[in-house]
């Protein structure tokens, strides 16, 4: 059984399992891609050694397929390296814009299937804190897939990093399903508990539709 003192590292992993499943099921789908175009190309090879002549811009199609695919599982793999190594340091310091661009990277298929779009507000500067790195990333995955559970039909979800006094923020807007849904559900114990370690604190506000969170320096 669970008890709350299982509840972050059980909490983590199901985020870490989730996430890796996620990015490697999109690394498939490129590799699947690249697969099928090189099957093409091989065909294509094969015709011209019955006499076929060859099409150049046949050619170039499969080969601009092919590069953009081995483009695009190569920066999952980057993503999916920099996730791994979140956990290298319990607590450090860390820009919150590249904590933030990597979780709407990591997310993204999660973004997709609610057939949703992120978009994305960074400040100007480097919004440095100090924090656990895994643990904020674990804690914003979870206030992403809140957010995507009461987006409105606009089907939009804004993230802005702002600065403020004593640390930085995170808002997630717009979220009118808010006052349709039970914000008793979170943030959850397993939440709570991840707001206490890393300091920080959540608030939704149903009228306004937003989920802020606050991260201090403190």
């Amino acid at each position: 059984m669970t008890t709350t003192t299982d509840l972050p590292g059980w909490t983590g992993l199901q985020f870490f399992g989730r996430t890796t499943a996620s990015v490697s099921h999109e690394l498939k789908n490129a590799l699947a891609i690249i697969k099928e175009n090189a099957g093409l190309l091989n065909d294509y090879l094969l015709m011209a050694e019955k006499g076929t002549p060859l099409k150049p811009e046949r050619l170039k199609i499969l080969a601009d397929r092919i590069d953009q695919q081995t483009r695009r599982a190569d920066t999952l793999i980057r993503h999916l390296n920099r996730f791994g190594h979140s956990i290298d340091e319990p607590l450090t310091t860390v820009d919150l814009n590249d904590v933030v661009s990597l979780l709407a990277a990591l997310t993204q298929r999660e973004v997709s299937m609610k057939q949703a779009t992120l978009q994305l507000s960074m400040g100007e500067l480097p919004m440095t804190v100090k924090t656990a790195p895994f643990w904020l990333l674990t804690f914003l995955g979870h206030c992403m897939t809140f957010s995507l559970e009461v987006l409105g039909p606009e089907k939009v979800l804004h993230l802005q990093v702002e600065k403020v006094e004593d640390g930085a923020r995170i808002l997630f807007s717009p979220l009118s399903g808010l006052k349709g849904a039970d914000k008793g559900e979170f943030p959850g114990e397993a939440e709570n508990v991840l707001l206490q370690s890393l300091d920080a604190a959540c608030h939704i506000d149903p009228d306004a539709g937003t989920l802020l969170v606050n991260l201090s320096n403190r």
